[in-house]
């Protein structure tokens, strides 16, 4: 059975307060027929508008295919590797034609998406998220790994160069970087030899304090180095770092479309890419690049740090690239996060379980919503 054409009917919408800095938003887009689709749409204001208007300009239009979506909205793909709340509306939409054509062919997202049904995919723990309300000392960050591990996390990935500013000369930043280096040490000590440790530098350095820096974090074991600089913005000085480093460049979070991520794995720019389902054009998008990556001699690992629906989308498109590797999750944020879902989201040493049923596996749970957070629209 092959799944006809989408044609979308009503959205709605919900959020949820999380921490003091963070907001987890989701949209339910309903098809004519009674499938829908849960996608995440976690951002900075306005999105959520952003995603409505998207929606109501293809209310009535037959969508064949994800793939189909920008042109129906007239939207030039160029405009999208500049426009982020635009990418996450229209991401949003090609997101969730592929969830109701997997749930209206009866076969998982993984399937859809050209892969094989998996048990579950590898992770990586992301701490940087549940830090937000500590002291940020290394003694925080040593303890967040700790608990990371012993959770069965075998990768622990931190953001420790908080003094860092972008714009810092080279001096300015290397010196700044000197307390990120001792939270990095401590995590070292914490979790010991064995854990690979990842290092998330937010785009903070220039071409000579990234090499610098590099240098001291690989003699802490540092097997990941995370957009010393942005690479979508600056692929020439992320070239220059990732010839002159031991460690794996990684980046292109906010990228959007294969082209982008193909031409940063070509000129190795970085050495993994790193799509996120919520901005590079969604899941489809996602597994068609981390397999032109990975064919290209490149690798891909998603960008995931948000909230349970982001996971498991980001969870099947791992599962349907052979050879991907294993997929972010930001830890220790919530603990009723995996209640947001139905069946609960499964996380359980360091893998997370992938539902066996059409589409993701997995629904929000709107009535656990609104007792947490707000739910709204449908018209």
């Amino acid at each position: 059975m092959t799944a006809g054409p989408v044609r979308i009917q009503s959205v709605e919408f919900a959020t949820a307060v999380v921490t003091p800095w963070t907001e987890w938003a989701f949209a339910r887009l309903r098809a004519v027929g009674g499938a829908y689709a849960d996608v995440e749409i976690t951002a900075d204001v306005g999105v959520v508008g952003l995603v409505e208007e998207t929606v109501d300009s293809l209310k009535g239009i037959d969508i064949g295919g994800e793939a189909d979506v920008p042109g129906l909205l007239g939207v030039d793909e160029s405009r999208l590797q500049d426009d982020l709340k635009l990418a996450i509306a229209v991401s949003a939409v090609r997101t969730g034609v592929s969830i109701i054509q997997a749930i209206e062919d009866g076969r998982t997202m993984t399937e859809r998406l050209g892969g094989e049904t998996q048990e579950s995919v590898q992770l990586y723990a992301n701490i940087n998220r549940g830090l937000f309300a500590t002291p940020r000392m290394p003694a925080d960050f040593a303890r967040a790994a700790e608990r990371a591990v012993d959770e069965g996390f075998h990768a622990v990935k931190c953001a420790p160069l908080d003094e860092v500013a972008p714009g810092d000369d080279s001096d300015g930043a290397v010196r700044n970087a000197r307390l990120g280096i001792q939270r990095v040490a401590a995590v070292r000590n914490a979790v010991g030899p064995e854990v690979s440790l990842m290092v998330d530098c937010h785009g903070r350095f220039d071409v000579e304090s990234a090499v610098k820096v590099a240098g001291e974090l690989e003699e802490l074991g540092v097997s990941w180095f995370e957009e010393p600089v942005r690479p979508n913005k600056h692929p020439a000085d992320s070239e220059r770092i990732a010839t002159r480093v031991q460690m794996a460049v990684a980046g292109g979070e906010m990228g959007y479309g294969e082209a982008l991520f193909m031409g940063l794995i070509s000129r190795k720019a970085v050495e993994v890419v790193m799509p996120d389902v919520m901005f590079c054009g969604g899941a489809a998008v996602a597994a068609r690049s981390g397999r032109g990556a990975i064919v290209n001699g490149g690798g891909v690992s998603l960008h995931s740090p948000s909230g349970p629906v982001s996971l498991l989308t980001g969870g099947h498109v791992t599962a349907s690239i052979p050879g991907a590797m294993a997929l972010e999750h930001a830890v220790h944020e919530a603990d009723w996060r995996a209640d947001l879902l139905t069946p609960s989201e499964r996380v359980e040493d360091g893998c997370l379980h992938l539902p066996y049923s059409a589409g993701l596996g997995a629904e929000l749970d709107w009535e656990f919503l609104r007792r947490v957070g707000r739910v709204w629209g449908g018209q």
